[in-house]
């Protein structure tokens, strides 16, 4: 399906693992194996997007019986925007957002809405904490 604003498959699992983790009792881990067979989804994908929230500092990994994945932080100190930069990198709706130059600047009536919109969107996902969820 094509849509002009899609939530990716890797944030959309990221995001329900990490509310998985978030309703850990403190110091319990969760298995990629017993994480992914509850999302339906497969066990090597699942520990992609693990690997990058653990290089963000999201999440703490122990391997062995009893290991899996623990929140690195309280839920509270996680916001969704740490959740989609770790696994999509940076909020950028259209790339003269960045700092990129755009060869139609001078010419572009659209920019502002875009820019508008990407605010809103930065904002909400700074606002909403993995506790939120």
């Amino acid at each position: 399906m094509n849509s002009l604003f899609r939530v990716s498959e890797r944030n959309h699992f990221g995001m329900i693992f990490m509310t998985q983790l978030a309703a850990l009792a403190e110091g319990e881990f969760l298995s990629v194996k017993d994480a992914a067979k509850g999302m339906g989804m497969a066990e090597g994908y699942l520990e992609e997007v693990s690997g990058s929230l653990k290089k963000a500092g999201l999440v703490a990994g122990r391997q062995g019986p009893g290991g899996g994945y623990r929140l690195a932080k309280g839920a509270g100190e996680i916001s969704a925007e740490d959740i989609v930069v770790a696994l999509e990198g940076p909020v950028v709706l259209v790339s003269c957002l960045e700092s990129h130059g755009c060869p139609v600047q001078e010419k572009c009536q659209s920019k502002n809405l875009w820019g508008f919109l990407q605010k809103d969107v930065l904002a909400t996902l700074r606002k909403t904490k993995l506790s939120d969820l």
